[in-house]
């Protein structure tokens, strides 16, 4: 019975954790002035409400076969490298950005990190594989998060506009 407690308190956690990643992407994403920034700011926003929604149904059920295909929906490939991508492409090499959008830039690389290292740290204290699986999931997709937002970073960085 404690052992089921303290998963239902760790993945409370982590549905708080990505609520809170959620409304900061949706507020980065208001803000942001550029075309690149509000939409990967947008697209990590659903993302990471896509993460609160298997969470939760992580936590609601029971069923190991209904775990299961929410772990296998878990694997799919994320679109947030190619939105990055093409929208590189159209702007070409002017990624120019407001100071207020680097420093969004910066956090949300910050929170991503330590997105994955929380799922990292929840993976290696999993008790079943179902959950250790899960959570290296999740840790993976906050590591795309994380890759993306450095080469956005990197890409406004050495944006021609910068000089």
């Amino acid at each position: 019975m404690i052992e089921k407690s303290e998963n239902k308190k760790t993945l409370e956690e982590a549905v708080r954790f990505e609520i809170d990643g959620r409304e900061f992407f949706l507020k980065a994403a208001e803000k942001a002035k550029t075309y690149i920034a509000k939409v990967i700011f947008q697209t990590i926003a659903e993302e990471e409400l896509d993460h609160i929604r298997r969470v939760k149904k992580i936590y609601e059920s029971d069923n190991v076969s209904e775990k299961q295909e929410i772990l296998h929906r878990a694997s799919k490939e994320t679109t947030l490298q190619n939105i990055f991508q093409k929208a590189r492409e159209q702007m070409g090499k002017d990624f120019s950005a407001n100071s207020d959008e680097r420093e969004a830039i910066r956090l949300a690389i910050q929170l991503e990190f330590k997105g994955h290292e929380f799922y990292n740290r929840l993976a290696q204290e999993a008790t079943s594989d179902f959950e250790k699986k899960f959570y290296q999931h999740l840790a993976q997709e906050e590591l795309v998060h994380f890759s993306t937002l450095q080469q956005m970073e990197e890409a406004i960085t050495n944006s021609t506009s910068f000089g």
